[in-house]
C-alpha cells in the first residue's frame, strides 16, 4: 500500500506508511531522481507499458527500456507488476518483452489461471534468488503463505498455460487489437471523448467531465447503464475501458463499442436535460434504449 500512490484508499492507513516517491514513466525524470538521491533509492516499481489501476494511463516500450538501463547503471532494483499487463494484455506474453528488457522482480496473478482462480507468483533473478539460497537456514526467506502451492490453483494455471501451447492466442489478440483500432478512430470523432488509446487487447478512453479521475461519479452512472445493455464494465471514474477474453468475437466487439457509443449519447442526453432547467435526468440508474 505504500509503495502505490496516495489515495482515498490508503488514507485511514497514512501514518503507518513508508515514505516514497512518484514518479511519471519518464526516463529524464528518474535519471534527475536518480542524480540526486541515487544513494537512498532501493528499487523502480512499476506497471510496464500500462498503468491499470491509475486509468490505463500508456507509456511506450522505449520509455521502459531506458528506465530500464537507468536501472542498471545505478544499481537499483527493477520491480515489474504484470499482474494486469501479462500473458498477452499488451500484445505480448508479457509487457516487458516490448522493451527487450527482463526485471529483477516479477510479479504475477490474473492471467497466471485466466482469472478463473485467485493465484500470486513473484519470479526473481537468479542473483536476488541466490542471495536467500544457503546452508545457512537463517538466510532462508520465510515470508511464504499457508496457501502457497494450492493444488486446485496450480491446475488452472497449468491449464490456461496448455491453451497457449495449444491455441493461436496471440493472433486473436492481435485480432482484438485491430477492432480496437477501428473502433478508436470512431471514438475519437466525439469531441465528448479524451485521449482514447490503443495497447494489445486494452481499450481505454476518458469521457470530458469536470469531475476526473477515480473518484468521478461518471463511474456509477455508467456501469448500470452497461448492465441494462447486457455488457459488464467497469469504469475507473471517467476512464471507459475494454479488456475483453481473448475468446471474444468480433460481433461481441461490435456490440460493446456500440454500447459505449450509446452510453456517450445517454450521458450527453442527461447532461443537456439538468442544464436547460427542463425535466432533470435520473442519473443515478440505466437508461432504457
Amino acid at each position: 500500500m505504500a509503495a502505490g500512490a496516495r489515495s482515498v484508499f490508503s488514507a485511514p492507513y497514512e501514518p503507518y506508511l513508508f515514505d516514497v516517491t512518484y514518479i511519471p514513466p519518464q526516463a529524464e525524470t528518474f535519471e534527475k531522481l536518480l542524480n540526486e538521491k541515487g544513494d537512498t533509492i532501493a528499487a523502480l516499481i512499476l506497471e510496464p507499458l500500462v498503468q491499470g489501476a491509475g486509468g490505463m494511463k500508456m507509456y511506450s516500450a522505449e520509455t521502459l527500456k531506458n528506465l530500464a538501463s537507468l536501472c542498471k547503471q545505478h544499481g537499483v532494483l527493477l520491480i515489474a507488476d504484470e499482474v494486469m499487463t501479462g500473458f498477452g494484455r499488451t500484445g505480448t506474453f508479457f509487457a516487458c518483452e516490448q522493451a527487450s528488457i527482463a526485471p529483477d522482480l516479477m510479479c504475477l496473478s490474473k492471467g497466471l489461471t485466466g482469472g478463473f482462480l485467485p493465484m500470486g507468483l513473484t519470479l526473481a533473478s537468479q542473483t536476488i534468488y541466490g542471495s536467500f539460497y544457503a546452508p545457512d537456514r537463517a538466510r532462508t526467506f520465510f515470508h511464504s503463505s499457508s496457501f502457497t502451492g494450492n493444488a486446485l490453483s496450480c491446475a488452472a494455471a497449468l491449464a490456461s498455460l496448455k491453451l497457449w501451447e495449444e491455441e493461436p492466442v496471440l493472433e486473436r489478440i492481435q485480432a482484438i487489437e485491430q477492432s480496437h483500432q477501428k473502433a478508436a478512430e470512431i471514438f475519437r470523432k466525439d469531441k465528448y471523448v479524451q485521449d482514447v488509446r490503443v495497447k494489445g487487447s486494452i481499450l481505454a478512453l476518458d469521457i470530458s467531465t469536470p469531475e476526473a479521475g477515480y473518484l468521478s461519479n461518471l463511474g456509477t452512472v455508467l456501469t448500470p447503464f452497461y448492465l441494462e445493455n447486457g455488457v459488464l464494465l467497469r469504469p475507473l471514474g471517467n476512464c471507459v475501458y475494454v479488456l475483453p477474453p481473448y475468446c471474444i468475437t468480433h460481433e461481441e466487439l461490435e456490440r460493446i463499442y456500440n454500447v459505449i457509443r450509446r452510453s456517450l449519447d445517454y450521458i450527453r442526453h442527461a447532461g443537456s436535460q439538468q442544464n436547460d432547467g427542463s425535466q432533470r435526468a435520473r442519473l443515478s440508474g440505466p437508461a432504457h434504449c
